[in-house]
């Protein structure tokens, strides 16, 4: 009876695997024919060039330059939620930052 169990376990085993396999299978077939019909861009936002940022809320940073990531190292306080956030400079040499959340979309001036 105990050979039972073992023979479902590796069945189940067996299936965790192949589905696993498959499903990553179809995930590689399903972006090649995606780059066929509109290929990837490898572009990222590059410091020191102007931009427009749309937030979600309606509002708009016009002609702000993207500086960075905000981090936190251990020990300095930080307000929960609030490390990585977006930092801006805005065309008053003021600084903007905005969670990550928040950008709908960004447009190069």
């Amino acid at each position: 009876m105990p050979e039972i169990w073992m023979v479902i376990a590796g069945v189940i085993l067996l299936m965790v695997v192949w589905s696993c396999l498959s499903s990553k299978l179809k995930a590689k077939k399903r972006h090649k024919v995606r780059e066929k019909s509109l290929p990837f861009i490898e572009d990222n936002i590059h410091t020191g060039i102007l931009y427009n940022a749309h937030l979600s809320d309606g509002r708009c940073f016009k002609g702000v330059q993207f500086l960075g990531c905000s981090t936190t190292e251990d020990g300095q306080f930080s307000l929960s939620g609030w490390e990585g956030m977006l930092v801006l400079k805005g065309s008053n040499d003021k600084r903007v930052f905005l969670k990550q959340s928040a950008v709908r979309y960004i447009e190069e001036i």
